[in-house]
């Protein structure tokens, strides 16, 4: 199975789980590896399936892969990603339906996954500083800034090999 893996990361976690994807698929069969923006023409011909991933951007997305994403009318994808926020099962499984709805008709999703990542010292400072004119709103995201270091973890990448074995893809 030949297969690409196409991922924008802010912060660096989604390329974590790139190169953890990678590496369990096995370097042999990957066709192209990397941002958007290196995407060369012609590079996904060919190849079985497309994992696609990002960081979350407003509930969806990055915008950098708008374009990737429409162009994978009959594609099998592997959908996965990071946010910053973590711990609601349903909350995920709304950002997998947006990433799902940018992608073109026809593109079959063989496979989600979805974690936590850390996020920058700076947004844990915004925070404190919200927190200190609206301490009941702010206080339970320093808490989830918090919980948020270290990730996506070693448990996190495990239950990636998970997906892609559920998906098919590894065994």
């Amino acid at each position: 199975m030949t297969y690409a893996i196409v991922f924008s990361s802010r912060t660096g976690n989604t390329r974590k789980l790139a190169e953890r994807a990678r590496a369990r698929l096995g370097e042999r069969d990957c066709a192209w590896f990397g941002g958007p923006s290196d995407l060369r023409e012609g590079a996904l011909d060919g190849v079985d399936v497309v994992l696609l991933g990002s960081w979350t951007d407003k509930g969806g997305l990055g915008p950098e892969l708008s374009g990737v994403a429409a162009a994978l009318s009959g594609r099998r994808v592997f959908l996965f990603g990071t946010c910053g926020y973590g711990g609601d099962p349903a909350y995920y499984a709304r950002i997998l339906e947006n990433f799902r709805s940018a992608l073109a008709p026809g593109a079959e999703v063989v496979g989600t996954y979805l974690c936590q990542g850390q996020m920058p010292p700076a947004v844990r400072e915004r925070y404190l500083l919200m927190a200190e004119r609206d301490p009941e709103r702010f206080s339970p995201l320093i808490e989830n800034f918090d919980r948020a270091q270290g990730h996506p973890s070693e448990d996190d990448l495990v239950a990636l090999d998970a997906a892609l074995v559920r998906a098919g893809l590894a065994s």
